[in-house]
């Protein structure tokens, strides 16, 4: 059974999304509407309705599995919650929020992030602000945060390119690799697991450094550049720990 809506918006707009399980597909479309679409044995039980700035799809006590898709105008902030629910975003949207027991989460373009799941990977192009992670169970792949990240996994690897911001990272078992971190505090800290981090050139470095079991590789220094005083370098607070995992501190591009 398939059950369409459609709703003019004029505003900004906000998605909250609740479903037992299933799959959700979000996507921009119109600047002046929102159209949600629902596959399921019994759509009707759903709540599908505009309250305010809000478009609320809400699953019924008797809800089964369903496919949701849901077109919203670009900019738009979504919120997902599920027990069991793959989520996937496409296009440029505003702050994202998912809450999940499991499933995955796919994002391309995004102002903020907020994820939480139990067991799942999430996978994500941009953030343009801050972005937060937290897994029991899964990987964390991003291209690019520009922001701050937040991450708290238990197991599962955490890989980012470019890291804008301030990084805060603990994991119980998983590696932890990050291509570039401009931000001033990074701190990463894990059980079971290697570190590898990538530096800009230029920058005055406050090491803090241990691991129990593993190596500690660090670059060769770089050559001395009068045009750029010591006095005149940033100062990056580095904070990394393994107790079983090596630790790689290289020169990013």
């Amino acid at each position: 059974m398939r059950r369409d809506e459609r709703f003019a918006v004029t505003d900004h707009v906000q998605i909250d999304i609740e479903v037992a399980s299933g799959t959700v597909l979000v996507r921009t479309a119109a600047a002046d509407a929102v159209t949600v679409s629902v596959e399921t044995a019994n759509a009707d039980d759903f709540t599908i309705a505009l309250m305010g700035d809000t478009v609320v799809v809400h699953h019924g006590r008797r809800s089964r599995s369903a496919r949701i898709v849901v077109e919203v105008p670009t900019g738009s902030d979504v919120s997902v919650k599920g027990a069991s629910v793959d989520v996937s975003v496409r296009g440029a949207l505003g702050h994202l929020r998912t809450r999940t027991a499991s499933g995955d989460v796919e994002a391309d373009d995004l102002v903020r992030l907020d994820m939480s799941t139990a067991s799942g990977d999430t996978r994500v192009g941009l953030v343009r602000t801050d972005a937060t992670f937290s897994s029991a169970s899964g990987d964390v792949i991003a291209t690019r945060v520009d922001g701050r990240v937040t991450a708290s996994l238990a197991s599962g690897d955490l890989r980012i390119e470019h890291i804008g911001g301030d990084t805060d990272v603990g994991t119980a078992s998983g590696d932890v690799t990050i291509g570039r971190c401009d931000g001033a505090a990074i701190a990463v800290r894990t059980l079971a697991g290697d570190v590898r981090l990538g530096l800009p050139t230029g920058i005055r470095v406050e090491p803090e450094i241990s691991t129990l079991s593993g190596r500690v590789v660090l670059p060769d220094a770089a050559p001395s550049a009068p045009s750029s005083p010591a006095g005149e370098r940033r100062t990056v607070r580095v904070r990394l720990k393994t107790v079983s995992g090596d630790v790689r501190i290289a020169r990013a591009g």
